[in-house]
């Protein structure tokens, strides 16, 4: 199966005319309209936290220091 996509709106007249043509070379086609919406719900909801720490001023080091102080407080405390 070989997919045709087209991007932009067409007419339903244009749309029935590039079908024919199709059949006529023997080429059997159909016309599936997808929306925009069903589109957006199939998208990888890894991609939806993409920039979700731009406005954030983030280091690696700083992520460091926080976890090592985190974990020789544990250590200071008795617990683990």
């Amino acid at each position: 199966m070989t997919e045709l996509i087209l991007k932009n709106r067409i007419d339903r007249k244009k749309l029935n005319s590039i079908v024919i043509f199709l059949k006529s070379w023997g080429i059997d086609a159909e016309i599936k309209t997808i929306s925009s919406r069903k589109k957006n719900n199939k998208e990888d909801p890894f991609s939806q936290s993409f920039g979700m720490w731009a406005d954030r001023d983030i280091d690696i080091k700083k992520i460091r220091q926080k976890a090592y102080e985190r974990r020789t407080k544990s250590y200071d405390n008795g617990t683990l």
